[in-house]
């Protein structure tokens, strides 16, 4: 088998980060949907937060070749498949028992719970916080009428995503236990830059 050049990996972990910020905004969208938002204005304002993210995760992870590093594959390939699995079996219940109210919080605890194997793999404890308050926010919309359940549950669990992404972006920028220039090489087979004013390890 061929081995995937080292383009095709940076590629791979930004297109992760920009899948990310793509389920923020539609648990965004949900949630200004049940407070009769218009699509409109809903577009706009996730439109205004997403895209200045989407930047910066492409510029770290193609442009710096600096992206946060998969450590235990195997252990991040069975919780992408489990999610995988159990929204497909979310969506099948909820639409049986033709609740489709309740699918959105059961995303968020399928994604949420999801966040944290990811996290360890990663070694990434944004993603470990990222994950609990997705979470607890989607487990405590659940004793509000409808449609406030929807919409903390949605607006809650988008902002968790989109406060997770800068914070990950901010470590990146000013990097205290990131990988060394070493190990992010021989993960993605690219030469990373060296940030300005800052000596190579």
């Amino acid at each position: 088998m061929t081995p995937a050049s080292p383009r095709k990996h940076l590629l791979r972990y930004a297109a992760t980060d920009l899948t990310g910020l793509a389920f923020a905004a539609i648990w965004a969208s949900r949630g200004l949907s049940a407070l009769s938002v218009s699509p409109s204005y809903s577009l706009a304002a996730i439109g205004i937060i997403s895209a200045p993210l989407a930047w910066g995760f492409l510029t770290r992870d193609l442009a710096l070749a600096r992206p946060e590093i998969v450590i235990d594959h195997a252990l991040a390939k069975r919780a992408r498949r489990a999610r995988t699995i159990l929204l497909f079996l979310a969506g099948t219940i909820t639409g049986m028992l033709h609740r489709p109210d309740l699918m959105i919080i059961a995303a968020g605890m399928i994604i949420g719970g999801s966040y944290l194997p990811l996290g360890r793999a990663m070694n990434e404890p944004v993603h470990l916080a990222t994950g609990m308050a997705i979470m607890i926010i989607t487990l405590g919309s659940l004793p509000l009428p409808p449609p406030y359940h929807l919409a903390v549950a949605g607006l809650g669990t988008a902002l968790s995503c989109w406060l997770g992404a800068v914070m990950r972006l901010l470590r990146s920028t000013y990097p205290t236990d990131l990988p060394d220039r070493t190990s992010l090489e021989e993960s993605t087979g690219v030469e990373t830059l060296t940030a300005p004013g800052r000596a190579a390890p």
